[in-house]
């Protein structure tokens, strides 16, 4: 055994080194995924205190570094079709902004865990069609889309998050259903470059 290993040593040393530089590639793989991972933008998009009408729609940031949130958009669908509308133009805003001006905004800088309230699900609806004749009734909606346009780190393009909520009847009493488990992240290129399509017609 030992005279075998004596002559094959120059073989087990390359065996030994090759196994050693593939344990480093796996390792160096697992911190790189890591690093990007924490890197990358993390927007929440939530329905909260309820089910219902009445219950609160919330955007919250759970990336590692603050995100700055630019804009909202929101699709309403009807029978007649889809609208779209941005949530951050749609009033005029008193100078005291109150306790809380981010959430009256509905944009602004949020550190990690921090969030924008936006209010119960059926004055958002109201809002979205408050003053236009061609948005759909309040009672006509059957999914509202929201869309969440902000910007983070160093990046000049923006990145998003979009979720759906349906509008279900049942027992009487309207829901609010998200259709998705988790919020849609909007991260890559083409994801990015609909964002700013998005932004350039409500500018």
């Amino acid at each position: 055994m030992i005279a075998w290993l004596s002559d094959n040593e120059a073989l087990l040393n390359l065996a030994v080194n090759t196994a050693m530089l593939g344990v480093w590639i796996v390792y160096l793989q697992l911190l790189l995924n890591g690093y990007r991972r924490q890197r990358r933008s993390s927007i929440l998009i939530t329905r909260g205190a309820g089910s219902g009408l009445r219950s609160r729609c919330l955007v919250t940031n759970m990336s590692v570094e603050p995100v700055y949130v630019t804009s909202l958009i929101a699709t309403m669908i009807s029978p007649a079709g889809r609208y779209e509308v941005a949530l951050t133009d749609l009033r005029d805003l008193p100078e005291d902004l109150g306790a809380d001006p981010r959430s009256t905004m509905g944009q602004g800088s949020l550190v990690t865990g921090q969030y924008i309230d936006l209010g119960h699900f059926d004055e958002l609806i109201t809002l979205l069609g408050q003053d236009r004749p061609d948005a759909p009734s309040p009672d006509a909606v059957s999914e509202l889309e929201l869309v969440v346009v902000a910007l983070y780190g160093s990046s000049h393009r923006p990145v998003g998050a979009e979720r759906h909520f349906a509008l279900e009847p049942r027992d009487g009493v309207v829901r609010i259903v998200p259709q998705t488990v988790e919020t849609q992240q909007l991260r890559s290129r083409r994801e990015r470059r609909k964002l700013r399509q998005q932004l350039s017609r409500h500018m």
